[in-house]
């Protein structure tokens, strides 16, 4: 950072913060494995197996079954870090604090973090559809078709939520919106950040985040069948050994895992669809 543009000018620290996405899918995931995140870590998760359902009316015995455990890694490998400096003569000539600066910074990382979890979703999903959506009808039922997908891999009802891209929440808010009010958004109404509404069973969260080229995107999930773990690893600070300025670097750790592909249907419209 240089002042050679503000001396002897008393100048603003903050004069206008960096727009960022809000993080609006990781607040809905599965959290409960994050622990103790550490680069380089990697969660071991277990499924067992669910016992079979038998007929005691007829024989008036059981069959006592061995249950078997099935295991998935959710590697934490992901290392993303922001550092910069703060100059004396710079915040000699601040009017203001330079804490907005840091908070900017710390929001880079939630967004970087949010992108990567899409990113998880649209390449480990499930695929239903890739035509093009002429309107607001066509995307209902691409909505309706993931809802079936959804219904027929017997994914529970409840936490179910629609990520769409800007492309396709235009199409959803068109003249015949079936879009619930957000005020009936029930109990994701904390969620307001990119809260549409509701539709089919779904809590609507639009994100610019879901990257498909510009093209309508939707991806609708079951909440806790996808896990993400992350951690602002460390913070630090300290005064630079060859300048007359402090240093202020952080570190994010994290890792993200679609576990159960099924769980998660994906409608991205092909390039040239």
């Amino acid at each position: 950072m240089t002042v050679a543009n503000f001396i002897p000018e008393i100048w603003a620290a903050a004069l206008l913060e960096n727009q960022h996405a809000a993080q609006v899918v990781t607040p809905t995931l599965n959290r409960q494995y994050e622990g103790e995140a550490r680069k380089g870590n990697v969660v071991k998760i277990t499924a067992i197996t669910t016992p079979n359902v038998q007929n005691y009316g007829t024989s008036r015995t059981l069959t006592i079954e061995d249950l078997s455990d099935t295991g998935q890694d959710l590697p934490i490998n992901q290392e993303k870090a922001i550092a910069f400096k703060v100059d004396d003569v710079d915040r000699v000539q601040a009017a203001g604090s330079f804490e907005p600066v840091t908070t900017d910074a710390g929001q880079a990382l939630a967004e970087d973090a949010e992108s990567y979890v899409l990113a998880q979703m649209t390449a480990n999903g499930t695929a239903v559809g890739t035509a093009a959506l002429a309107d607001g009808n066509a995307a209902f039922n691409a909505v309706n078709s993931i809802r079936e997908s959804l219904g027929k891999a017997k994914v529970p009802a409840g936490n179910r939520y629609l990520a769409v891209n800007p492309a396709f929440a235009s199409l959803l808010l068109g003249a015949e919106s079936k879009l619930t009010s957000v005020g009936d958004a029930g109990s994701d109404g904390e969620l307001r950040n990119g809260v549409l509404g509701r539709l089919l069973g779904f809590t609507v969260l639009e994100t610019p985040l879901l990257d498909n080229g510009g093209r309508p995107a939707a991806i609708g999930y079951h909440g806790p069948s996808v896990a993400f773990v992350g951690q602002i690893d460390k913070v630090e600070s300290g005064r630079m050994e060859k300048a007359f300025a402090d240093y202020v670097r952080a570190l994010q750790v994290y890792g993200a895992k679609v576990l159960r592909p099924t769980s998660v249907q994906t409608y991205l419209v092909a390039a040239g669809a």
